[in-house]
C-alpha cells in the first residue's frame, strides 16, 4: 500500500491497514506448518492434500523438505503444479490470547509450481533456512531421500475473515514487507487483554464506533494500528483503530497505543460532561 493510499484512507476517516500483500508476507513469516496440495497420480487427477513443515525464503517463497517416498513428492515429480495453504494462529483463549473462529482468522493459499532447487548453492542456503525454522528436522535432513523444494508463486488468494478477501499479485507479494511487529504482536495482545482490558473497551467505545460495547478484546496489532472484537447488545462486532502515523519500530507501539487510549478517555469524558451540562 502506498503512502498516498494510507494518507487518503486517513483523510476519509477510514482506519489505515496493511495491504493484503503485506498481510500475506506477515502470515508467511509466522508459519511453521501448512497444507500442501498436489495433483494425485493415484487416483489420477484428484487433489491430494498433506500436512507439511514449511519455511520461507527472504522473498516469501515456501521452502519444503520432502522425501522422495512421500505421496506428495511422487505427485510433484509428475506434475509440479501445487498450492500451499496456511493460516494465522487462532489462540485458545488462554494467557490473554483470544480464541478466534478459524473462519474469521487470516489465511492464504499460494499457487504455483513446486520443484527441487537445482542450484547447489541455493539448495544449501534453503536447507539452512529450513533447519533454522525446524531444527528438529536435522534428525533426517541429511538422509539421501530428502530434498529441499521451493514453490514459485503464480498467484495468492488472501482471506482475512468474513468479507475480506482478494487475489494478490505474485510480484506484489514477493516485494511486500513483513510487518515489523510480527514477533512482538502476540506479547502485545496478551499484555493489553490481561492487564489493560478496561483501556481496550474504552477504545472500542470511543474510537471504534461501538459505544454500546460491554467488553472488548484486542485481536490484532500492526505498524498501522490495532483491531478489536467487542461484545454488543446486537452481537459481536469488530473495529479497526489507526495510529496517527505508521510506527517505524517496535519501541513506538506503547507510545502509539497509550496516545489512542488517552484520546479515547478524553472523548468519553467530554461526552459525559456534555450529557450532564
Amino acid at each position: 500500500m502506498s503512502q498516498e493510499r494510507r494518507s487518503l484512507d486517513r483523510a476519509e476517516g477510514a482506519a489505515a491497514s496493511p495491504s493484503h500483500a503485506e498481510l500475506c508476507r506477515t502470515l508467511a513469516a509466522r508459519a511453521r506448518v501448512a497444507a500442501l496440495g498436489t495433483l494425485a497420480q493415484d487416483p489420477g487427477g484428484y487433489p491430494y492434500t498433506s500436512l507439511v513443515a514449511v519455511a520461507f525464503d527472504d522473498t516469501g517463497r515456501p521452502l519444503l523438505l520432502l522425501s522422495t517416498l512421500a505421496e506428495h513428492t511422487i505427485n510433484l515429480a509428475a506434475r509440479p503444479e501445487a498450492s500451499v495453504l496456511l493460516g494465522e494462529p487462532t489462540g485458545d483463549g488462554n494467557a490473554g490470547a483470544p480464541a478466534v473462529d478459524p473462519l474469521a482468522a487470516g489465511r492464504m493459499t499460494l499457487i504455483g509450481t513446486c520443484r527441487p532447487i537445482e542450484d547447489a548453492g541455493e539448495a544449501e542456503a534453503a536447507r539452512t533456512r529450513f533447519l533454522d525454522v525446524h531444527p528438529e528436522a536435522s534428525l533426517y535432513a541429511g538422509f539421501a531421500d530428502f530434498t529441499v523444494y521451493r514453490l514459485e508463486p503464480v498467484s495468492i488468494r488472501y482471506v482475512g475473515g468474513f468479507g475480506r478477501m482478494s487475489w494478490v499479485d505474485a510480484g506484489e507479494y514477493l516485494r511486500a514487507e513483513i510487518d515489523l511487529l510480527v514477533g512482538s504482536a502476540p506479547g502485545i495482545l496478551e499484555h493489553m487483554n490481561v492487564d489493560h482490558a478496561d483501556a481496550v473497551l474504552i477504545c472500542a467505545q470511543a474510537l471504534g464506533g461501538l459505544p454500546e460495547a460491554t467488553s472488548a478484546t484486542m485481536i490484532g496489532v500492526d505498524r498501522y494500528g490495532f483491531e478489536l472484537r467487542a461484545a454488543t447488545p446486537e452481537g459481536p462486532r469488530t473495529a479497526r483503530i489507526a495510529f496517527p502515523a505508521a510506527i517505524t519500530s517496535a519501541d513506538e507501539v506503547r507510545v502509539a497505543v497509550v496516545g489512542r487510549v488517552r484520546e479515547a478517555r478524553a472523548k468519553l469524558a467530554a461526552q459525559a460532561a456534555g450529557a450532564t451540562g
